[in-house]
Parts: structure tokens; sequence; C-alpha cells
């Protein structure tokens, strides 16, 4: 028998015993569907059961209500006594409990079932692939032969690699390795005996005699004359008109004209910014003071700390544009400013808890955030890069030691949609030193940043 034969015949018998196989499961399957049916016929049996339990389970509950509330003799008065009303209701409790086994019974019963049924058509279906597949290996038998040759013995090859030594080059390696290695010790005993002589330095060196080489001046060019100007004759001075001084209505109508014009049209922008107090504060001791400065002189003032860190606030770099007059008139004006503690406080500072003891104080706390304030916007600005709509706001928490560093800090809230941004914040914050203050106990703030693209 050939060996395509015996394939074939090895692929019809492994056919034979995967349909036997798909009978068997489909008289399984029968036998499982009889099962159900009959299963299901008993479900049908309790479904008008099933309504009579599901209305004597609403009545327990609401007789379990009136008991709870005292209110039984409202249904049980005249019909059993007060000790047995609990009996009733358990033997209600009962009832419904059995029946509720029943039905779980039979379905539990009915799942079985399904799952056998699924596991038969599974099988049947992986039976029917597999009898595919042997059936194309029986149609590529039938077309297949087999090849038959000689084995003849195949000639010997030395197998000579790279790196395979071979006898004839490491004896010439060896010879002018060796050779090499005899010239150089001859030379470093040679080298070593010979002698040079001492030069003689009585001796006297002539020097050449130096060259020189004549240098013609340049010949300077003699100016040109220049031309004489004419003479301009005197112009005769204009008779200058009498200035007239403006009326007091000439005044009034020339200042209503040119209020809302120009600079004076902003002159009152920062009235209500200057009275009213910052709901946003920097610092818990920054405060307004009406106490402003008298001008000396028709000048810019221009508001700032006298330290060398800004602590915020408000910009009042613009309170120059409300001068006015001649610089005689000027000397009595006064304005309001606010004040920092970071130069000459006008307040004492505010502690930021109403215990015994010292404490850090919100502007003590402002100072370090805005000296780290631009690293943490180089931080922003780098995820700006890959998202330019990012935005948002951030509120950590802070534990803030006496000796100035910070011993916890986490995320409270945030609406950035970029925790790689969030988790280098967090990262950066926990750096911060707020500066040794002996006496001190930890502090625990919660403190906001927001996070706005520049427009």
């Amino acid at each position: 028998m050939s060996a395509v034969a015996k394939e074939q015949e090895d692929i019809h018998s492994q056919i034979d015993y995967c349909q036997a196989q798909i009978h068997h499961y489909q008289d399984e399957i029968k036998h499982l569907g009889s099962e159900l049916h009959s299963v299901d016929e008993k479900l049908t049996e309790f479904a008008d059961e099933a309504q009579r339990y599901e209305l004597i389970t609403n009545i327990r509950e609401n007789l379990e209500k009136l008991d709870e509330i005292g209110a039984n003799e409202l249904f049980w008065s005249g019909l059993v006594e007060e000790d047995q009303v609990g009996d009733q209701l358990q033997k209600l409790r009962d009832k419904a409990a059995f029946f509720e086994r029943r039905i779980k019974k039979v379905n539990d019963k009915r799942f079985a079932i399904l799952e056998q049924l699924n596991e038969r058509q599974t099988a049947i279906e992986y039976l029917l692939e597999e009898i595919e597949y042997l059936r194309e290996r029986e149609e590529e038998a039938k077309h297949g032969y087999i090849i038959e040759r000689e084995a003849k013995p195949q000639p010997y090859r030395a197998m000579v690699m790279p790196w395979t030594k071979k006898n004839e080059d490491e004896k010439k390696y060896r010879k002018v390795l060796f050779l090499t290695l005899l010239i150089c010790i001859l030379l470093g005993l040679w080298i070593p005996q010979l002698q040079l002589p001492i030069p003689d330095r009585t001796e006297v060196v002539e020097i050449p005699e130096r060259l020189a080489k004549v240098i013609k001046k340049p010949e300077v060019p003699k100016p040109k004359p220049k031309p004489k100007p004419e003479e301009k004759k005197p112009e005769e001075p204009k008779k200058k008109d009498k200035e007239k001084k403006p009326t007091p209505e000439q005044r009034d109508k020339a200042r209503k004209k040119v209020q809302n014009k120009g600079v004076l049209a902003f002159r009152n922008n920062l009235a209500d910014l200057l009275e009213d107090t910052p709901e946003a504060k920097l610092g818990a001791s920054a405060s307004l003071s009406n106490k402003g400065s008298v001008a000396q002189s028709v000048k810019r003032n221009i508001l700032t700390s006298q330290a060398s860190s800004s602590s915020g606030g408000i910009s009042t770099s613009s309170l120059s544009r409300d001068v006015a007059g001649t610089g005689e008139k000027i000397a009595a004006v006064a304005f309001s400013r606010v004040e920092s503690d970071i130069g000459s406080a006008v307040a004492e500072d505010r502690p930021l808890s109403d215990g015994p003891g010292p404490s850090r104080t919100d502007e003590e706390i402002q100072i370090v955030f805005d000296k780290y304030k631009a690293a943490l916007y180089r931080i922003y600005n780098r995820e700006l890069r890959t998202n330019p709509t990012l935005q948002g706001k951030m509120v950590l928490r802070i534990t803030i030691e006496p000796d100035g560093r910070v011993s916890f800090c986490q995320v409270e809230s945030t609406d950035l949609d970029s925790p790689t941004l969030v988790e280098k914040i967090v990262d950066r914050v926990a750096k911060f030193n707020f500066g040794d203050k002996p006496g001190v106990p930890p502090v625990t703030i919660l403190y906001p940043i927001d996070f706005l693209p520049a427009s």
C-alpha cells in the first residue's frame, strides 16, 4: 500500500469518527429539549400560583408596617390575640419562602439544561469544522505524489572560517614579532650609551647688523580755501500780539470738551479699585491705606514696593495720568495706595491662626509663591506646546514645617485636563522652601493656582 492510500484511509476513519460524535450529540440535544419543554410547562403552572403568592407577599409587607407603627388592631382586631400577630406573620413568610425555593429549583434546572444544550451545539460546530478540514486534506492527497531519490554520500569539505587558526600564518606572525622585539631591545641598549657634547656658553654670538628701511612721509594736500559766507540781512522782529487771558467761562467750556478725550478719559478707571477692598488678597496682612503721599513736583508717581520682590496686587503705574495743573499747584495732590509689609507696612501681620504663639502669615506664604511663580509658568508653557487650549484652576493642600520645607503636597481639586502638568506642579511645589521660622507649628493651607495662556 502506497503512502498516499494510507493517508486517505486515515482521513476516512477520522471523518467517520467525527460523524458518529455528531449523531451522538444530536441525540443528547433531543433528550435535553424534551426535558426543557417539561420544565417550561412547570413554570407555566407556577405562573398563576406566583400571582397569588405575590399578593400574599404584598399583604404581609403592609401588615409588617402596621406592626412597626403599633397599629395591629386595625386589621387583627377580633381575629387573633395581640401576642399571636408575630406568629401569623411568620407563617406568611414561611409560605412565601417555600414557594420561592420551589421556583428557584425549577429555574436552576432550566439553566443547567440550557448550558448543556450550548455545550453540545458548540461541540457539533467544532466537529463540522474538523470534517471540513479533513476533506480538504483528502482532496490534496488525491493530487499529491511521492518523489523518491537515492541518497548519495556528500564529499568532505574542510570548514575554514576567518577566525580559524592556521599553522603557516601563526609561524609568520611569530617570526615578525620576534624580530621586532629584538630590534627594540637593541635600540634600547644602544641609545643610552650615546653622549652629546655640552655646548660652550662662553662663545660670543655674533649679532647680524640690522637692516633699516627709509620711509618717506606722505605729502599732506593743502586745504582748499573756504568760500566766504554771504552776509544775511537782519530780520526785523515782528511785533507780538498781546496775550489775551481766558475768562473763567472759556476755561469751563474747554475743560468740558477735553475731560472725556485722550488720557483724561482714563483718570477715574481705578477710582473703585482704590476705595474697595480686593476680594482675593495676596496676603492676609496686605492692607488698604487712605493715607497717601503728597507730590512735590509735576512728575509721574509709580507706586512700587521697597523690597526686591513684588507682592502683586493692584498695578498703580497709571495713577500719574490724573496729574493736572502747574508745578506750583500740584504740591497738595494726594491719593490712596495699597501698601504691603514687604516694604514699609501700615498694618501688623495677621497670623493664620488665632492660637497662642507665632505663626506664618499669608503674606509670607504669598511672597514665596510669587518668587517661584516663574518656575511654575515655565512648566505650564511647556505643556502648552502639546495642548494650546490647556487652562484651568488647581487647588493644592500644602503642609509647611517650621524649618520651611514642604512635608506634604497633594491636589485637593483641579479642572486641568493634563495629569502630567498636575504631577509636575505638585513635584515642584513640594521643593519650595518657605524659610526657617523657629517656634512656629506646622501649617496646612489650601492654595489656588490659576493657569491661563497668554493672550
